[in-house]
């Protein structure tokens, strides 16, 4: 027996089973082992980030959102980076990002006009197309210069901008826009893509559309 298959039997022993919840079918029946952050004087990391081991043969790619089937909680998959041994693969290490918002992508489809009944004003009004009803994401107050893994102080967060990190594979432009509660609205003002493999950060502002 490989290693590789020795250590994939350990997480299945120890670990936690998951499901990779994508568009075109859910993957289940996975297991991963993980680590909760020792930065106890740095609550938002322990909160939002785990680093776990998968096995060497998982369907996982970067980018992908996982749930812990005992708890439900969903989690980003940032990174996957395989240990080797022997020139061979047995195992992958890998950071995970906890998914707290599972809003709406809107992008604009076009304006109508609109007229009030008891004047003539007319104004138009933004028309939206759902580009993906359930999108789960990382919604954060944006850290002052900093990533989200840094390891500076991170109690000193900002006030004014936010910050959406989410999978590559949902196609998210400038100008959607993201509706993580009912009644509250963010326009995506910039992009980042190459900050992450899988991943997109995008800055967000208030969506007053």
């Amino acid at each position: 027996m490989s290693l590789g298959e020795d250590i994939k039997e350990a997480i299945e022993d120890v670990g936690v089973g998951f499901t990779v919840l994508r568009d075109a079918g859910n993957i289940s029946g996975e297991y991963l082992d993980f680590e909760i952050s020792k930065q106890v004087t740095k609550p938002f990391i322990r909160e939002y980030f785990l680093s776990s081991t998968l096995s060497y043969e998982t369907d996982v790619i970067t980018g992908d959102v996982i749930r812990f089937d005992p708890t439900d909680d969903n989690y980003l998959v940032m990174n996957k980076t395989p240990e080797l041994f022997e020139n061979s693969v047995i195992g992958y290490d890998c950071i995970l990002y906890k998914a707290n918002v599972s809003g709406e992508l809107l992008r604009p489809s076009g304006e109508t006009w609109d007229a009030t009944w008891d004047t003539e004003t007319y104004h138009k009004t933004p028309e939206w197309e759902t580009i993906k009803a359930e999108c789960y994401a990382l919604q954060t107050e944006a850290l002052y210069g900093h990533d989200l893994d840094t390891d500076e102080e991170l109690a000193m967060i900002g006030v004014e901008n936010h910050e959406l990190y989410i999978p590559h594979s949902v196609g998210v432009q400038v100008l959607d826009r993201y509706q993580p509660a009912s009644g509250e609205y963010y326009r995506v003002e910039t992009i980042k893509t190459r900050r992450y493999s899988g991943v997109d950060v995008c800055e967000l502002g208030e969506d007053r559309r």
